[in-house]
């Protein structure tokens, strides 16, 4: 008898594990019964899979993204470089420049305005 009441006493004293906090705030053995039916499981794979497929296209539209903005910066820059050498390329091409440039090979500019010739319309 006195095993049997010291057996008692062990099991009174001993207390059932405590739960961890995610175990309180995720516990469905009362919905599943303890098990975890075949069903749910396949219903989770699949929304899983769903899940994993959104994120890997955000993420590749992120980056075609990244890429539509660098390749928009580069267009800025090349643009400006254009208008940058057509309004030297203009500037060069004004005639007190080109007189400049002649000097160096010896011409000047002619003073005498050009002269134009008129044929006569032949009669016949």
């Amino acid at each position: 008898m006195a095993s049997s009441v010291e057996t008692e006493a062990q099991e009174k004293n001993t207390a059932p594990p405590k739960e961890s906090p995610m175990e309180m705030l995720f516990n469905i053995d009362s919905l599943t019964g303890g098990q975890m039916p075949m069903e749910l499981v396949k219903h989770i794979t699949f929304i899983a899979g769903l899940i994993l497929i959104y994120i890997y296209y955000t993420m590749l539209a992120e980056g075609r993204m990244h890429q539509i903005v660098t390749t928009k910066q580069e267009l800025e820059e090349i643009r400006a470089d254009y208008t940058t050498q057509k309004a030297d390329y203009m500037k060069v091409g004004k005639q007190s420049y080109l007189a400049i440039a002649m000097r160096r090979y010896g011409l000047e500019v002619s003073l005498t305005p050009p002269i134009k010739v008129v044929a006569d319309p032949v009669k016949e």
